[in-house]
């Protein structure tokens, strides 16, 4: 195995409220670069996009109101 940076797409469904999704992406900021004043390129390259479930399709929205579900399940 390689140990070359590929690129990769992480992606994270949730439901919550604005606010808890700012103080969350905030967080995942903060993981990935957690000195945002370094010099040069991050370690570790990245980038955050946030998209509300409303602009999705109604297919993708069940999709991924599914995959949260199966996380409720006892």
């Amino acid at each position: 195995m390689s140990d070359t940076p590929r690129l990769w797409k992480v992606v994270i469904a949730l439901e919550a409220t604005s606010e808890q999704v700012e103080a969350l992406t905030d967080r995942f900021v903060e993981t990935i670069c957690p000195d945002p004043n370094h010099e040069g390129r991050c370690e570790t390259p990245w980038a955050l996009h946030v998209t509300e479930g409303a602009s999705l399709s109604t297919g993708e929205q069940k999709k991924l109101q599914a995959e949260i579900t199966d996380t409720m399940d006892d």
